[in-house]
This record gives C-alpha cells, sequence and structure tokens, in this order.
C-alpha cells in the first residue's frame, strides 16, 4: 500500500466513526432487534432518541411503557416504515383502548385511526348485524360487545332495546382493514424520520455527541470541517486521479495484448463469478432457492415450530390449521409461505431480523 492510499483510508475509517456507534448501541432482546431511535434503560442515553426507552422482560419479551396507560409487550418494530405493534399482555388490546389510551405524552400516534362506538348487548341476535364487529375478549356468557364505525351508526337502529353504549374511541385500522382485536395495536412515529437512511440500509443515529440532529452513517458525515475537506481533496484527490490515469492506461495494454494474445487467458466461468451482497439483497431469489426453503403445514391443533409466534409478521394474520408456512433456514423465522415468497422475489433479507441471506451460497436441487 503506497503513501497515498495509507492517508486515504486514516480519513475514510475516520469519517465513518458512527458505524462504530451503531454497532455498539446495536442489541437484541429474544428475537427483536433493538437499535435506533430505540434503546433499552441500561443503554447509554445516545443510543436512542428521547422517549424512545424500552426494557426487556426476561431477555426474552420487549415491553414499552406508556405513562399514564401501562405496559405493553413489543410484538414487532419496523423500522423501515416507522410502526411499532404492540399489545396487550393478556390479549385484549381494544380492552386498553377502552380504558383510553393516552399517547399524548409519546412520540407515537395510532396508524389509520378510525372511530368506532361499542355497545353491550344482553342478546346474541346483535351479532349478527353487518359491519358489526363482535369483541370476544370483552364479551362474556349472558352478553356481547360489538363495535359499530362511528360513520355507520345508521345500524344502531336495528340493536335491539338490550344494547348499551360503552364508549366511543379511535381505533388503528391496518392496510388489510379490520384484524382481530386479540393482535394488538399499530402505533407509528414521524420523529426522528430515518426513511431515508433505512431505505439505503443505513445505520440511522445521532450526527453529533450533543444535539438532536439525526444523520446517516452510510457514507461520509459532516464531521470534518471545511479546512479538513479541502485539505481531504487536494492531498488525496489529486494521487487518486494520478493513480486512476495509470490503472486506466496499464488497463488499454492489457486489452491490447488480450486482443493480440486471446488464448492467454480464459474468462471465469458464471458458475464461480463473484456476485455482491448488495446486488443479491437488491435482486430479491429466484424461485428455486426460495422453493428450497423448508415448509410446514399447520395442523388441526395449531402447534407452532415457536409457540408465542401465532401470527405472520408480513400480514399480521393469525395463522390457521392447514395453512403452509416457510421458514429462513439462516434465522429459522417463518411466515406464511405466500407472503414470505413474495418478499424474498424482491428482497433478499429476512422481514424481521433484517438478515441479508446468500443465494449462490445454497444448493439447489
Amino acid at each position: 500500500m503506497t503513501l497515498f492510499e495509507t492517508i486515504f483510508f486514516i480519513f475514510l475509517l475516520s469519517s465513518l466513526r458512527p458505524s462504530r456507534s451503531a454497532e455498539i448501541c446495536r442489541i437484541s432482546c429474544g428475537v427483536q432487534s433493538i437499535r435506533f431511535p430505540f434503546r433499552l434503560h441500561n443503554q447509554p442515553d445516545r443510543c436512542g432518541y428521547p422517549r424512545f426507552n424500552l426494557s426487556c422482560k426476561n431477555q426474552a419479551q420487549t415491553v414499552l411503557s406508556i405513562p399514564f396507560s401501562g405496559d405493553f409487550d413489543v410484538v414487532n418494530i419496523d423500522y423501515m416504515f416507522q410502526n411499532i405493534w404492540i399489545n396487550d399482555p393478556d390479549y385484549c388490546a381494544l380492552r386498553r383502548l377502552l380504558q383510553g389510551l393516552n399517547l399524548s405524552g409519546t412520540p407515537f400516534a395510532l396508524l389509520y385511526p378510525q372511530s368506532f362506538t361499542f355497545f353491550n348487548c344482553s342478546t346474541a341476535s346483535s351479532t349478527e348485524l353487518p359491519d358489526a364487529k363482535y369483541i370476544s375478549c370483552l364479551s362474556g356468557r349472558n352478553y356481547s360487545v360489538l363495535a359499530i364505525p362511528a360513520d355507520r351508526l345508521d345500524l344502531s337502529t336495528s340493536l335491539s332495546t338490550s344494547c348499551s353504549v360503552i364508549a366511543t374511541v379511535l381505533v388503528p385500522i391496518s392496510w388489510t382493514g379490520w384484524s382481530n382485536p386479540g393482535n394488538g395495536i399499530m402505533l407509528t412515529w414521524n420523529e426522528p424520520n430515518c426513511l431515508f437512511c433505512e431505505s439505503r440500509a443505513g445505520n440511522c443515529m445521532f450526527k453529533s455527541d450533543t444535539g438532536l440532529d439525526v444523520g446517516c452513517s452510510n457514507g461520509f458525515t459532516n464531521g470534518l470541517s471545511r479546512r479538513s475537506r479541502y485539505g481531504l481533496m487536494f492531498g488525496v484527490g489529486i494521487p487518486i486521479l494520478f493513480i486512476l490515469g495509470l490503472v486506466i492506461y496499464l488497463r488499454r495494454k492489457a486489452d491490447n495484448y488480450d486482443l493480440q494474445h486471446p488464448n492467454s487467458r480464459g474468462a471465469l466461468p458464471d458458475s464461480i463469478r463473484p456476485r455482491s451482497r448488495l446486488d443479491a439483497a437488491a435482486k430479491g431469489l429466484d424461485g428455486k432457492t426460495i422453493e428450497a426453503y423448508p415448509v410446514t403445514l399447520v395442523g388441526e391443533s395449531r402447534r407452532l415450530p415457536r409457540p408465542n409466534d401465532n401470527t405472520c409478521p408480513i400480514c399480521l394474520g393469525e395463522y390457521q390449521a392447514k395453512e403452509t408456512l416457510r421458514t429462513i433456514p439462516d434465522c429459522e423465522h417463518y411466515f406464511h409461505a405466500d407472503c414470505i415468497d413474495e418478499w424474498l422475489k424482491l428482497n433478499a433479507a429476512c422481514p424481521l431480523c433484517r438478515n441479508t441471506l446468500e443465494p449462490f451460497a445454497l444448493t439447489v436441487s
């Protein structure tokens, strides 16, 4: 390595200092990856953004504490779209909403909120109304709790006189529509905005040791002074141009030699030509590779490889009997086969832990 190359790599490593900090702050609680803007309570303050504190219960369950509303289990964090999926520990999230979910002291908001009016009915016939949602976790042997969209309260005229209004609250409705109330609550956040950084597979984090300005460690940061940047430009740029010109000259000499001696070198076969991890992740996996991943048919007993993972992290739907699940061997996460097949065609990475897969290292029969 020449002197100029050594100087260049020293500047490069110093400018990428935030990447090392990001690795120090990255931690897991069970299967959930914890990274910026979130942090665990026992991590340094600069590992996360203010009010994004989490705790790890028994080294297995990630917990989000909401002021005045209590603790919620964290099911999944989607850093790409800035959503967090939480659930009531007793799997009745709607009870927590009716009790009054106060998000005013948090950076979060309900995802796609829609107003619903809840009714307590002493007769079971009311559950047959169209658009009326039966809430099993709030209902009892002699009464039923129903939820009707606030913009369809005309349906309430069909309710029996035994039905009384409980309350009208906002309920988060995902893009797939109303989901089982036991599936939890979807929240989102806007600040800090790490969408651009996440889309580049970078590490979103603070730009400096003070302040709340957020940057991305994927590439050079603004940590160098103007004088240092000019010094880097003239001290390293000119030698690099010289080296680049020398490489082009030698390349042309080699091409001319190959034209005169066509059999002097053999081309590498396509089967052993190296591929970039980024290219693989960008293009996704081919159909044969995806089909090689193991599948599991959910039986009538609905016994799962991991009993606590009873919902697909992609569509958020609960696994049902006779459904086909597919497992990613690298991390042993499983999903609906249809959901993960479509994902892997576009992204060669696990949607849950974001580990990049190596399609060229797999042996497909």
